[in-house]
C-alpha cells in the first residue's frame, strides 16, 4: 500500500525526455559573447576615464608644486639682493646652499643683471624620476625697486610622478577587480539563464503536478514515431474511473495525491524509449516505443493492476479503476492526430462497457460513438424539455401487506429514439456530466406528481428516490441539492433517499457529507443493492441507514438455493443487529414471498406486488389501497 506522504515527487521521467536545452544553449551562448562585448567596452571606457583622471591630477600637483616653488623664488629673491649689490659670490653661493637643502629643488642659478652667473647650485639626487618634466621658475632681484639681477630654480617632479603612478596603480586595481566582479557576474548570469531556459522549456513540455510529460510533449513524440518507418509504437489513454468523486470527497490536495501515486506506479511501466504523460485532469497517456498486437491487451491488464493497489489518503483507504484505450500504430492511425483520435475511440468504448473495462479502436466503433454522442445530445435536450417521468413501484410489509412506501424510477421516451432504458441514459447522463441536472429533475418531476395526487385528493405515501455520488461532484451541489428539497417542500415525511453502497461509502467520511446532512434534516436513507458492492460491518455502523435493500441477484431463486437463501439470511440477521430494516429487490414470485416472510425480512419489492407505472395509473393504486386498507 503507498501513501500519499510517499507519494511521486514531480520529477521529471526519464522516459521520453528530449534534450531539454537543445536550443537554449546557443541562444545563452550569444548571450555571453553579448555580455563580454559590453564589459570589454565598460572596462576601456573606465581605463579611458582613468587616464583623464591621472592627468588632470597631474596637471593639478604640477601647478601646486610651480607654485611652492615660486614662493621659495620670491623668498630668495628678497635675501639675494644684498650679494648682488656687493657682488659677493661666497655670500650668493652660501645662500644658494642653504636654500637647495629642501629635497624639491634640484637647482638654482644666481645671475647679475648683465647675465653673468655669480652662483649657483646643483643637488643630486638618486629619486626616479627626478630629471623628468623638470619644473623651473624665474625671478628677478630687487634693491630699492630697481632690478639688480635674477635667478633661476628648477624643482624636481618625481613626486608629482610617483603620486600620479599610485593613483593610476590604485585605479587599475580598481578597475581590474570590477572587471572581474562583473565577469563572475555575468558568467552567474548567463548560468543562471540558462538554468532559467532549461527550466521553462521542461515545464512547457512536462505537467508540472506528476512531471510527467504533457500533451504537447505526447504529440512531439507521436510525430518523432511515427516519420520513422520501421516503428509500430502502441498508444494507451487511461483514464480514472470516476475522479471527480475523490476530489469531492476528500478534497483536491488529496486529489493531486492520487495522481502523483498513480504516475508514479506507471513509471515503473515505462522503459527509455517510452513515454508517459498527463493529457488531462484524470487522464493519462503511455506511449510505447515498439508494441505487438499480441501484447496489448497485457500491458493494459498491468496497468490496471498497478492503480487497483490501494491507496492511504488520512484513515481511508482509496481503490481506484482505470479505463485503457488502445491503438496500434500506424496501421490504427498514420497521424498525430489519428493516432490520438483512435486511442481515443477506444478509451470512450471501454467507458461504455463500464468501469475498469479495455477496447482497443475499431472502425465499427466509431459509428457508435456517434451514435452515443446523438443521445447524449438528445438526453440533455429532453432534460430542458422537461421530457423525462417518473414510474412509482410499490414497496409493501411482508408482514401484514400494507403498502408502506414506493420507489421513483426515471423513464424516458424519446421522440428520436423512442424508449430508452434507464440502464443505458442514466450512466449516459453521469458520464456527460449531468448527473446533478437529472438529480434535480427528478425531485421536479416527484414534486408535481404529488401535487396532481393532492389535486385528486389522495393522500400519497412517502417516496424514495435513488441519489448518485456523481450529483454532487461540483461545488456546491450539495447545497443547491438541499436547498432544492426545501424549495419544493419535499419534507422528510413524504420524502426517503435511496444511496448505492458506492456513493454511500464514498460519502461517509467526507466533511461536509450529504449523508450527514440530510439525516439532520431527518431524512430516511435507504443503502441500494446491499451485498454487491462495498460491503462492510464497519460502514454499515458507520451509515447509520435506517433500512438496505437486498440485492434482487440474491433474492432470485432463493427458495430453491441454499447458499442465497443462507446469505439473505445472514443479511437480515446483521441489519436487525444494528437496528436496521431489510427491503428485498425483485420478488417475483409467491415461494420468493413466502421464504423471506420466514427470514423475517421486513419489506419486499417486485413485480409480484407490483410494477412500476406512471402517476397516473400509481394514483389508482393508492385508491385501491386505501380502499383495501378502509375494508
Amino acid at each position: 500500500m503507498l501513501t500519499v506522504e510517499n507519494s511521486f515527487k514531480a520529477a521529471a521521467p526519464a522516459a521520453g525526455k528530449r534534450a531539454s536545452g537543445e536550443t537554449g544553449a546557443p541562444r545563452v551562448l550569444n548571450c555571453t559573447t553579448a555580455l563580454s562585448r559590453e564589459l570589454a567596452g565598460l572596462v576601456f571606457a573606465l581605463s579611458s576615464m582613468l587616464i583623464v583622471l591621472a592627468a588632470v591630477q597631474f596637471l593639478a600637483l604640477r601647478s601646486s608644486a610651480i607654485d611652492d616653488l615660486g614662493a621659495c623664488a620670491d623668498l630668495l629673491a628678497r635675501n639675494a639682493s644684498a650679494a648682488l649689490i656687493f657682488d659677493s659670490a661666497d655670500d650668493a653661493q652660501a645662500l644658494l646652499d642653504a636654500l637647495t637643502q629642501a629635497s624639491t629643488i634640484s637647482a638654482v642659478q644666481l645671475y647679475t643683471l648683465d647675465g653673468r652667473l655669480i652662483a649657483s647650485r646643483q643637488a643630486q639626487s638618486r629619486v626616479w624620476g627626478h630629471g623628468l618634466v623638470p619644473l623651473e621658475v624665474s625671478r628677478d632681484v630687487y634693491a630699492a625697486g630697481a632690478v639688480v639681477g635674477y635667478l633661476k630654480l628648477q624643482a624636481s617632479s618625481s613626486r608629482i610622478l610617483l603620486w600620479t603612478l599610485v593613483f593610476l596603480g590604485v585605479g587599475a586595481v580598481a578597475v581590474i577587480g570590477a572587471w572581474l566582479v562583473s565577469c563572475l557576474s555575468a558568467r552567474r548570469a548567463a548560468t543562471a539563464a540558462l538554468m532559467a531556459q532549461q527550466s521553462l522549456s521542461w515545464m512547457s513540455r512536462h505537467d508540472p503536478l506528476t512531471g510527467c510529460a504533457n500533451r504537447e510533449e505526447l504529440r512531439a513524440q507521436l510525430q518523432n514515431r511515427l516519420q520513422n518507418p520501421q516503428a509500430r509504437p502502441a498508444l494507451f489513454l487511461i483514464d480514472i474511473d470516476d475522479f471527480g468523486l475523490i476530489n469531492a470527497a476528500y478534497g483536491t490536495q488529496q486529489g493531486d495525491a492520487v495522481l502523483r501515486v498513480l504516475a508514479q506506479r506507471l513509471q515503473v511501466l515505462v522503459r527509455p524509449a517510452d513515454c508517459l504523460a498527463r493529457i488531462s485532469a484524470d487522464e493519462f497517456a503511455i506511449l510505447l516505443g515498439e508494441g505487438r498486437d499480441e501484447q496489448l491487451h497485457g500491458f493494459a491488464k498491468q496497468v490496471q493492476a498497478l492503480a487497483a493497489e490501494p491507496i492511504l489518503i488520512g484513515n481511508a483507504i482509496v481503490r481506484v479503476s482505470v479505463c485503457v484505450g488502445m491503438a496500434l500504430l500506424p496501421a490504427d492511425g498514420s497521424s498525430v492526430a489519428a493516432a490520438l483520435g483512435a486511442a481515443s475511440a477506444g478509451l470512450a468504448a471501454a467507458r461504455v462497457a463500464g468501469q475498469g473495462r479495455i477496447a482497443r479502436y475499431q472502425a465499427a466503433q466509431e459509428r457508435l460513438l456517434r451514435e452515443r454522442a446523438r443521445l447524449t445530445d438528445a438526453l440533455r435536450q429532453a432534460l430542458k424539455r422537461h421530457e423525462l417521468s417518473l414510474h412509482y413501484q410499490p414497496i409493501y410489509a411482508i408482514r401484514d401487506g400494507r403498502m408502506c412506501y414506493a420507489e421513483a424510477l426515471v423513464r424516458w421516451t424519446s421522440p428520436q429514439h423512442g424508449p430508452v432504458s434507464p440502464e443505458t441514459f442514466v450512466p449516459l447522463a453521469e458520464s456527460a456530466g449531468f448527473a446533478e441536472e437529472l438529480g434535480l429533475h427528478i425531485l421536479e418531476a416527484l414534486q408535481r406528481d404529488r401535487a396532481d395526487w393532492l389535486g385528486a385528493g389522495v393522500l400519497a405515501p412517502p417516496v424514495a428516490v435513488n441519489l448518485s455520488a456523481l450529483q454532487f461532484v461540483r461545488e456546491g451541489a450539495k447545497s443547491a441539492f438541499l436547498d432544492h428539497l426545501e424549495m419544493l417542500g419535499l419534507s422528510p415525511d413524504v420524502l426517503q433517499i435511496e444511496l448505492t453502497e458506492r456513493a454511500a461509502f464514498e460519502e461517509v467520511d467526507a466533511a461536509n457529507s450529504i449523508l450527514n446532512s440530510l439525516r439532520q434534516r431527518g431524512y430516511e436513507l435507504a443503502l441500494d443493492d446491499f451485498g454487491t458492492g462495498y460491503s462492510s460491518l464497519s460502514y454499515l455502523h458507520r451509515i447509520r441507514c435506517s433500512k438496505i435493500k437486498i440485492d434482487r441477484s440474491f433474492v432470485r431463486n432463493m427458495d430453491q438455493n441454499e447458499g442465497a437463501r443462507k446469505l439473505v439470511q445472514a443479511i437480515v440477521d446483521v441489519a436487525h443487529a444494528f437496528g436496521i430494516e431489510t427491503v428485498a429487490e425483485g420478488v417475483e414470485t409467491e415461494r420468493e414471498l413466502a421464504a423471506l416472510r420466514k427470514l423475517g425480512c421486513d419489506f419486499a419489492q417486485g413485480y409480484l406486488l407490483g410494477k412500476p407505472v406512471p402517476a397516473e395509473r400509481f394514483l389508482h393504486v393508492i385508491t385501491a389501497e386505501v380502499g383495501r386498507v378502509a375494508a
